[in-house]
């Protein structure tokens, strides 16, 4: 450990301002203190344009299955999930929460896009069958890092639970690819939105033994899963 003499430590951090230069490097430093000693202390440069991420604080997810945040999350937007059409076999494979208010361009439409819908919950055996899925993009403070825990409701231990859910993808048998992702178990939903419309589709996911160990898992159960912040 580096002090000077009064035994106190030390930081000093000088920002480059040239756009040029995005290295990070570290030099020894022989500054005078008051008392005419030498600190020794090693000089940290730093580029300045990295000084947010330097000091940066909190973290972001997406609650997926819910219009607002926990409480412990402010609610950066509100929107609505889309992605690619379910039986396409290309285009986007992620899931996407699509703000209220989008802004149109002028843009000239080529001969050949890629398509974003609406998003369409697939459960059967619930009220909210068939529809559309709303989504929470948020911003915790007092945190730096988040995590999806599948297979559990249960954050590690250090870690604080956000919202628990069920996960859910597309389904097996259709050509689109889809992820993993953990959906509100309230599986909010757009008011009188219950036709049948498709586009990117949701459904619930259940373990299958064999190359997955049955215990601890259990066949054909359908997992929930939780997101956690530390």
């Amino acid at each position: 450990m580096c002090a000077t003499s009064s035994d106190r430590i030390e930081e000093k951090i000088d920002y480059i301002s040239t756009s040029r230069s995005m290295s990070v490097s570290v030099s020894s430093s022989t500054d005078s203190e008051p008392d005419g000693s030498h600190d020794t202390c090693p000089r940290i440069l730093v580029c300045a344009s990295l000084l947010p991420a330097l000091t940066a604080a909190g973290t972001v997810y997406t609650r997926w299955g819910s219009k607002g945040c926990a409480s412990a999350g402010a609610t950066v937007y509100s929107g609505y999930m889309g992605g690619s059409f379910y039986a396409h076999p290309g285009s986007g494979a992620n899931y996407l929460c699509l703000p209220p208010n989008p802004v149109p361009t002028n843009i000239s439409r080529p001969a050949y896009v890629s398509s974003v819908y609406g998003t369409e919950y697939e459960v059967s055996n619930r009220p909210e069958n068939d529809q559309d899925a709303l989504c929470a993009v948020c911003f915790v403070t007092d945190r730096i890092a988040n995590i999806m825990v599948p297979g559990t409701n249960k954050c590690p231990s250090g870690w604080s639970s956000e919202y628990t859910g069920l996960l859910m993808s597309g389904y097996d048998g259709h050509g689109g690819s889809t992820e993993f992702i953990c959906v509100d178990s309230k599986l909010e939903g757009r008011i009188a939105s219950n036709a049948n419309e498709n586009g990117r589709l949701l459904y619930v996911v259940a373990s299958i033994c064999g190359s997955l160990p049955c215990p601890p898992y259990q066949n054909n159960n359908i997992l929930q899963c939780v997101v956690c912040t530390k």
